[in-house]
């Protein structure tokens, strides 16, 4: 259940990785953590985008709380 948003006003990539209930963030340079109670990963945020990651099909995500349209529909 991977999912990739791009905000291109605030320059940040969203990468949700997995399922499960929010408890802590951490955050390391250009990254934060989103955690589970657990302490598993279950989402990263990238700060600065467009200086942190190489260029790619990133640039072209879909935008933060619009619909994710699955390409078999």
């Amino acid at each position: 259940m991977t999912d990739v948003t791009h905000d291109p006003e605030a320059d940040a990539v969203y990468i949700t990785v997995g399922g499960g209930r929010f408890d802590r963030t951490a955050e390391a340079g250009p990254f934060i953590y989103d955690m589970d109670s657990e302490g598993r990963i279950i989402g990263i945020e990238i700060l600065s985008a467009s200086r942190v990651l190489a260029p790619g099909d990133w640039k072209n995500a879909r935008r933060p709380n619009t619909e994710n349209v699955d390409a078999a529909e």
